[in-house]
């Protein structure tokens, strides 16, 4: 009689062969993964409020160069928060991407313009919301923006490292494939 389990690499946790990795059959049990349901960590609201926010203090806190000006002003002025946060995570992209075909670099108005088209402050679905009057004004009152855009800028001012930590993690985080591993 044949034994149905594989010994494989480790003995004494072998599988049956059908239920081997790479097996599935029509109609199998889901075996792992996020359950269904189960909400993004940030949706893509706060993501666009993150873009606004960096876009709207710019390099000068008036919005100068927008949200390219900002990541200037953060590298200028926090150079350890810049590289330790942002450049790691680009690096890892451009490790990841380094058999794509290159796109000519694109300019800061350019950049600038996918920024504005992504949070919608351009063309009909222009942003025009007014922030919610009440009676003690926030810390981020002086935004004149509304939550969640207006406690951004005030966080994109008062701690760059947590608005670069965002950044990364809600856009440059390097989509991982099944086993954790990097893409060879």
């Amino acid at each position: 009689m044949s034994n149905p389990f594989t010994s494989g690499s480790a003995p004494g946790r072998a599988q049956p062969t059908d239920r081997r990795p790479g097996t599935f059959k029509p109609g199998h049990e889901k075996q792992g993964g996020r359950k269904r349901g189960t909400p993004n960590l940030l949706s893509i609201d706060f993501k666009r409020g993150i873009f606004e926010a960096a876009y709207r203090i710019g390099q000068d806190g008036n919005g100068k160069n927008g949200f390219v000006g900002y990541f200037s002003w953060v590298a200028e002025r926090h150079p350890r928060i810049f590289c330790s946060v942002l450049l790691a995570n680009v690096i890892v992209l451009e490790y990841a991407e380094r058999d794509t075909p290159k796109e000519p670099c694109r300019t800061i108005e350019e950049v600038n313009q996918g920024v504005r088209d992504y949070i919608g402050l351009t063309g009909k679905n222009r942003a025009t919301e007014q922030p919610v009057q009440v009676e003690s004004e926030p810390p981020w009152a002086w935004t004149g923006q509304p939550f969640p855009v207006g406690s951004l800028m005030q966080l994109a001012v008062e701690d760059p490292k947590a608005v670069c930590t965002l950044c990364a993690a809600a856009f440059l985080r390097l989509p991982s494939n099944r086993r954790g591993r990097m893409p060879s």
